[in-house]
C-alpha cells in the first residue's frame, strides 16, 4: 500500500531526528510548509516542546508568529511540567524504598533523560509510572495512603478474592499526590496484556539501570527491557501519538548500540511483532528525511496496519475516551488485530475477556480468576448497557 508524508509529517520526523535533519528538511519545503497544521501536529503528537526547540536553534524566522507563540507557550508549560514530575518521581521511588518497596520508574522523566537528553525541552509525560512487584502492590498502595495520595482510579475496592481478577483486567492503577497534584501511575505489569511481556519484577530489577536526575537517582528498565516495552507500547495504543514511536525508535537504537548481541530482544516478550512492526513503522516514517533512503515512500510497499498508522497519525484527531456503539465494529477490528500480535492463546483470549468484561464487574460480582468465563457472558449484557447509556 503505498502511503506519502504530508510536509509537515516530514518536516516533524526531521525534528525527531536531530537539529541538523530539521535545518535540511525545512530548507528542502519550506515553500509548501503549512505552519499552523505543523504547530498543530506537533503539539497533537506532544511534540510541541521539542518542535519550539528546534525552530529556535535554527533562527527561523518565517514561521507565523501565532505558531512561534502556541509552541513556545506549550515548551515553557512542558518544562514546568517536567520539573515538577522528576521532584514528584524522585518522591515516590524514595516513600516506596522508605516502606520496603523496590520501585521502577519507566517513561516519563527517565525515559527522557536516556533517550533525549535534554527532558525538560523535549519530552512531556502526562503522569509518573512506577512499577513495583505484584506480591508489593499492597504495601506500595499502603505507603502512598498513608503519605496523602489519593486513588484516583479505579474509585472503588473489592474483596480480597476478587483482587486477582482486578489485577488480571488492569494492569495500573492511578494515584494523584497531595502536594502538586500530579498523577502516579502504580502498575504491577508493564504492558495491558500479562503475554505481551510475561516477565518477572525480579529480573527487570536485576537489569536496571540508575538514572541521575538534578534531585536524585532512580532506577529505570535496563536497555533491552525499554526498547521491547517502549514497542509493545506504541503497538498496544495503536501508534496514534508519534511522541510513542519516536520513543520506541530511540529505544531500540539505544539498545542495538549498548548491546553486542544481535538476538538482544527479552526471551520473555511475547509479542515480537511488537517489535517488528514498529520498525516497520520507523523506517517508513524516516524515509521522508533526505539521505535516510533513497527510495521516496510513496514508492514503498506498506503492510496495511503501518499505511493505517500513517493515515492515522496525519489526521491527528483522536478524539476522547468515550465509547459508543457506533464505534464498537472498529473496537473488534482491533481486538482481533491486538490478538494475532499477541503470538499465544491466553493472549488473545486476555484481549477478548478485557473488551467483554469490565473491573466494575470485578467489583460487582467479586469472584476470582477462576471465574473468567462465567465474567465474559455476564460481560456481554454488561458492556451493552453501558454503550447503550452512554452520551
Amino acid at each position: 500500500m503505498p502511503v506519502q508524508l504530508s510536509c509537515e509529517l516530514s518536516l516533524l520526523m526531521a525534528a525527531c531526528e536531530s537539529d541538523m535533519a530539521f535545518v535540511a528538511a525545512h530548507d528542502r519545503l519550506r515553500d509548501r510548509i503549512d505552519w499552523q497544521r505543523f504547530g498543530s501536529l506537533a503539539r497533537a503528537h506532544k511534540l510541541g516542546a521539542l518542535a519550539a526547540t528546534r525552530i529556535s536553534r535554527a533562527g527561523l524566522a518565517m514561521v507565523p508568529e501565532e505558531t512561534m507563540l502556541m509552541l513556545d507557550c506549550y515548551r515553557r508549560d512542558i518544562v514546568t511540567r517536567n520539573l515538577a514530575q522528576e521532584v514528584g518521581t524522585v518522591q515516590v521511588i524514595q516513600l516506596l524504598a522508605a516502606a520496603g518497596v523496590r520501585a521502577l520508574a519507566f517513561k516519563g522523566v527517565a525515559a527522557g533523560r536516556l533517550l533525549h537528553g535534554d527532558v525538560h525541552n523535549q519530552r512531556v509525560s502526562s503522569d509518573i509510572d512506577i512499577l513495583v512487584a505484584a506480591e508489593d502492590m499492597a504495601s506500595a498502595e499502603a505507603a502512598l495512603a498513608a503519605a496523602g495520595y489519593r486513588k484516583d482510579w479505579p474509585g472503588f475496592e473489592v474483596n480480597s478474592r476478587a483482587q486477582p481478577t482486578l489485577m488480571y483486567l488492569a494492569h495500573a492503577f492511578t494515584w494523584v499526590s497531595p502536594d502538586m497534584g500530579l498523577a502516579v501511575e502504580l502498575h504491577h505489569r508493564l504492558t495491558h496484556n500479562p503475554y505481551w511481556f510475561d516477565v518477572r519484577f525480579d529480573r527487570l530489577w536485576q537489569a536496571a539501570e540508575k538514572v541521575a536526575l538534578q534531585v536524585g537517582n532512580i532506577r529505570t528498565l535496563g536497555p533491552a527491557d525499554m526498547a521491547a516495552y517502549m514497542c509493545c507500547h506504541a503497538v498496544d495504543h495503536s501508534y496514534f501519538v508519534l511522541k510513542w514511536i519516536d520513543d520506541a525508535a530511540k529505544a531500540v537504537t539505544r539498545a542495538e548500540q549498548m548491546i553486542p548481541d544481535p538476538d538482544w530482544l527479552p526471551s520473555e516478550l511475547g509479542a515480537v511483532t511488537a517489535v517488528d512492526r514498529t520498525k516497520e513503522l520507523v523506517g517508513a516514517l524516516y524515509a521522508g528525511i533526505e539521505g535516510e533512503t533513497g527510495l521516496p515512500i510513496q514508492e514503498r510497499r506498506l503492510s496495511a496496519g503501518v499505511a493505517r498508522a500513517i493515515a492515522r497519525i496525519e489526521e491527528a484527531d483522536f478524539g476522547d475516551d468515550t465509547r459508543r456503539l457506533a464505534d464498537l465494529p472498529r473496537e473488534i477490528a482491533g481486538t482481533v488485530r491486538r490478538a494475532v500480535l499477541g503470538g499465544s492463546l491466553k493472549a488473545a483470549w486476555h484481549d477478548v475477556f478485557q473488551v467483554l468484561a469490565d473491573p466494575r464487574d470485578a467489583r460487582a460480582l467479586g469472584l476470582g480468576l477462576a471465574w473468567q468465563p462465567l465474567y465474559a457472558v455476564l460481560g456481554l449484557p454488561f458492556s451493552a448497557w453501558r454503550y447503550l447509556t452512554r452520551p
